[in-house]
Order: C-alpha cells, then sequence, then structure tokens
C-alpha cells in the first residue's frame, strides 16, 4: 500500500514474540500512535496457556480501559472458557472471580489489579484494550510507559 494516499493508515507489523512459558507464540500487539501516527489507542491480542500472576500492583490510567477474557477455542470463544482468573477493581480492592467469557470496563483513573490467571484448564485469549497513543500507568506515585518489547520498559516523571 506505500504510495496510496491512505496507505499510511494500514498496519501489517504488529506481530510480537515474547518467548513466556504462559503465552502461546507470537502475540499480536497495537502500539498506538507509534505504529500509526495519530492513532489514540493501545491494544494486545494474548493467549495465555498456563497460570501466570500477571499484574501484582494496583494501578491507574489516564484514560479508559478495557480488559476481555475469551476462551481461545473457534468458533465459541464463549463454552471454550475453562479458566478462573483474580482480579481486584477500585480503592476498596473489590475482588472479582472470572470464569467465564467477560468483559471490564476501567473508567480512567480507577485502581485495578492485581490480576492473576490462577488456573488455565484450556488456553484463553485476553485482550487488554487502553484509549491512549502510548501505553501508561500510574503505579505506586510513579508514572510507567511501555512501547513494546524492542523499546525499553521505562519509569517517567511525566508522560507526554
Amino acid at each position: 500500500m506505500a504510495g496510496a494516499k491512505y496507505g499510511s493508515l494500514f498496519l501489517t507489523e504488529f506481530k510480537e514474540t515474547m518467548n513466556l512459558p504462559f503465552l502461546a507464540s507470537p502475540q499480536a500487539y497495537f502500539r498506538g500512535a507509534r505504529q500509526i501516527p495519530g492513532a489514540n489507542l493501545n491494544m494486545g491480542w494474548q493467549v495465555f496457556t498456563r497460570p501466570i500472576h500477571l499484574e501484582k500492583e494496583p494501578h491507574t490510567h489516564d484514560v479508559d480501559e478495557y480488559l476481555i477474557f475469551l476462551g481461545s477455542k473457534l468458533p465459541d470463544v464463549f463454552s471454550s472458557f475453562k479458566a478462573e482468573v483474580d482480579f481486584w477493581i477500585g480503592k476498596e480492592q473489590e475482588y472479582h472471580l472470572i470464569n467465564e467469557a467477560t468483559i471490564i470496563f476501567i473508567p480512567k483513573g480507577l485502581l485495578h489489579c492485581p490480576l492473576n490467571f490462577r488456573i488455565i484448564n484450556e488456553p484463553i485469549l485476553f485482550q487488554a484494550i487502553l484509549l491512549s497513543p502510548r501505553f501508561t500507568k500510574r503505579m505506586g506515585g510513579k508514572d510507567y510507559a511501555y512501547d513494546g518489547p524492542n523499546l525499553h520498559d521505562k519509569s517517567i516523571d511525566s508522560v507526554t
């Protein structure tokens, strides 16, 4: 699509390979404005195959976030969900057990996590959607940004 008027709006390079024992590989990620200038979204698709305590510390975002949990067997991603995921939300750390296909809406500024993929009897598809041109979070009084595995995870004083 090079040279086409709208070619810059198409992305075909979004495969990332992280050799982690709890994830199927490769994974798919859209890293927002880093990959398509002007984009206001960060999104990842991961297939979890083994238990992992993914996020241990509560954090917030300056924008809305959505977490989506589905079974990974097509065509029925609902009945193929065979896992137990522990999730805490709010300053009270209200506990929720995710044991069926679920979408969580996390309004900007709402404290959330830990997130523990405690039991995985069959692989599950996890999708996180952050409505921001860059992935950022506030945790323990510090701001963090992550631009992908080829760039370094970093703590920052302010996100621009």
